[in-house]
């Protein structure tokens, strides 16, 4: 599931945006969450109370906000957002990169323009994505792998912990895994119940880890030999990097 914001005053342009985002999505078969915005502060505000997306379309000229400073405001609280800017005025190009915008989209927005740089970016997010996506409750999450420190499956749910909270999904362990071996974090299967991420390991023992905020984790029987060894091969790739 992609999430997509589309910020611009003009009702006609964000309706034409959506419109040929629907179609293209389909016809590449992946699945979009678009949401819309007028103005910018309330794209901005939405950002600054944990709104996450993937892709923004931002308009730049806009009224008492306009997108510059709503970017500006956005990169405080998301760094990895893909800023694609839609705009008529291509003299604000060099006034922009100090937000890192991913495209400039001139309007008015051919199909083929929207389709080039919506393939573009799916393909950045699936090479680069560093974020743990999920369903719950009907509603879409995500959240970054490195601030995960482990998963624990107890019953039909897997919990997610992080340094401020316990999230919590519907799945199997086995199959997010599976999902985590394309991230460029490391997770060691300490045990059937514990899936841990090794960048929050503090130290390890014969038969448990210590997490870095603290928590104990038992180390199955059958696995203490492999995750030993996959430990130190960890900490041996870490120092020959450094």
């Amino acid at each position: 599931m992609i999430k997509v914001a589309i910020c611009d005053d003009d009702v006609a342009t964000t309706g034409r945006i959506e419109s040929m985002l629907y179609s293209i999505a389909k016809g590449k078969f992946i699945q979009i969450e678009p949401e819309v915005f007028w103005k910018g502060e309330h794209l901005a505000e939405a950002v600054e109370n944990d709104a996450c997306f993937d892709i923004i379309f931002l308009d730049i000229e806009m009224g008492s906000e306009d997108g510059i400073t709503v970017a500006q405001r956005i990169r405080k609280t998301d760094k990895s957002a893909l800023i694609v800017y839609v705009t008529s005025y291509e003299n604000y190009m060099k006034e922009s990169f100090s937000v890192r915008p991913f495209r400039f989209l001139v309007k008015p927005v051919g199909e083929k323009e929207m389709t080039d740089c919506f393939r573009a970016a799916c393909d950045e997010i699936s090479s680069a994505d560093s974020y743990f996506r999920y369903s719950y409750q009907r509603l879409s999450h995500k959240i970054l792998i490195q601030n995960i420190y482990y998963f624990e499956s107890r019953r039909r749910k897997v919990y997610i912990a992080t340094e401020k909270d316990t999230l919590e999904l519907y799945g199997k362990l086995n199959e997010i895994e599976e999902s985590l071996k394309a991230s460029k974090e490391t997770f060691l299967r300490v045990h059937q119940s514990f899936l841990v991420n090794y960048r929050h390991i503090e130290g390890l023992a014969y038969d448990f880890i210590v997490m870095d905020n603290g928590k104990r984790i038992s180390i199955s029987e059958d696995r203490r030999k492999q995750i030993g060894e996959q430990y130190c091969a960890m900490e041996d790739t870490f120092y020959v990097g450094r």
